[in-house]
């Protein structure tokens, strides 16, 4: 009876093991808490470090050593992407990577597994399980970030000069996008309807009128900027850009490195490149650096030989200001935020920005007599001053 008891289990038991062998309860059990604890320990990183800093965002934990920066997804769903399967969350890793090599080929420098051996022990690209996946990173000196160097005045009229540059030379090499113009107008739309949709929000605690009439003056606009927007999209300038390319991003250094491209959305970075760059100048009034801005759009001009019509630009920055109004505006809808001064003063400031630009805008609209094209680039200028 033994024996035969013996004979039946004995196969039982060596299939549980193959099954077995690789499961994570082979290993102590943990918690999100006690891995990250553990990420934060110096023997994991690849390079010799004495600590390891850890910044959390919405999407991901970033892992600071001495010379380098360790991006993981959290294994979480949004908008636009589910990152709860490891596979998914690899993808994402690599389109993080290709795109951003774009325009930070220095900066982006591999995806790499996490992994977990048998005896527990955690590794950057060892030989055990991979449980995650990390984009690794050189990291650049905090006082050359544009925000930065904004703030401490230390940006020289050549360090903008090169950033415009490096943007020309980027959007002309840029594809032609198979984009038709109706759909382009689609898409700025559908930001102004999304913009009006959450700001209206009661729990925003914004003035919903105020907020409707700035977004129907928007959409006036852009019914008068038709004839303009359709020549842009005729003209090959509507390209897959940045898609979020703010002062935090850029920097100063030799050669220029614009990081942390807009990944989740080929849609949001289908952008006119004047769009673009008009975002960035807005980004720098907002700052208190409103020269600054001005330098960028006129460098920018004079390097890729674009003008758009300055009504235009205008509108950009007025649609863009609003589109971080509202960005800005939902971290009031988190319990964490609920009614931080920080997130209402910057919505309020953004939603300023706005109107400011766009009565620009109109008052150039206003003025204009026949089609909206300039034939006085120096008029263009001051009409963007």
């Amino acid at each position: 009876m033994p024996v035969a008891h013996a004979a039946r289990k004995l196969p039982a038991r060596r299939r549980v093991r193959s099954r077995r062998l690789w499961r994570p309860s082979r290993v102590p059990r943990r918690t999100a808490h006690d891995m990250l604890e553990r990420l934060r320990s110096p023997d994991i990183w690849p390079d010799k470090v004495r600590s390891v800093n850890v910044i959390e965002t919405h999407l991901s934990w970033v892992f600071l050593t001495s010379r380098f920066a360790w991006k993981m997804k959290k294994p979480v769903r949004h908008t636009g992407s589910d990152l709860r399967a490891l596979t998914a969350r690899e993808r994402d890793c690599r389109r993080e990577l290709a795109l951003n090599r774009r325009l930070a080929p220095n900066v982006y420098l591999a995806v790499l597994p996490l992994t977990l051996d048998r005896a527990g022990a955690l590794a950057v690209n060892g030989s055990g399980r991979v449980i995650d996946w990390l984009v690794q990173m050189r990291r650049l000196p905090a006082s050359r970030m544009l925000d930065r160097a904004l703030a401490a005045h230390t940006v020289s009229r050549e360090d903008l000069r090169a950033v415009s540059i490096t943007l020309a030379a980027f959007y002309g090499a840029r594809p032609r996008l198979a984009i038709d113009a109706a759909q382009y107008r689609r898409n700025l739309g559908d930001l102004i309807d999304a913009n009006e949709r959450d700001l209206c929000d009661p729990a925003l605690q914004q003035d919903a009128a105020a907020v409707a009439a700035l977004c129907d003056s928007q959409r006036d606009a852009m019914a008068q900027l038709r004839p303009c927007l359709e020549r842009r999209v005729r003209d090959a300038r509507i390209v897959e850009g940045h898609g979020d390319l703010r002062p935090e991003h850029v920097c100063l250094v030799k050669p220029i490195q614009i990081i942390d491209c807009l990944t989740l959305s080929k849609v949001l970075r289908t952008v006119d490149c004047a769009d673009e760059i008009a975002y960035l100048a807005m980004e720098c009034e907002r700052l208190g650096a409103r020269q600054a801005g001005r330098i960028l759009l006129r460098e920018w001009r004079q390097a890729s030989g674009d003008r758009p019509e300055a009504a235009l630009v205008h509108f950009y920055q007025s649609l863009r200001a609003a589109v971080r109004a509202r960005l800005a505006a939902l971290h009031l809808r988190e319990k964490a935020y609920r009614g931080s001064p920080r997130w209402t003063e910057r919505t309020c400031r953004y939603l300023q920005l706005a109107r400011l630009h766009l009565k620009r805008c109109r008052r150039l609209l206003d003025a204009r007599t026949g089609p909206l094209v300039s034939t006085q680039p120096d008029a263009e200028e001051r009409a963007l001053d």
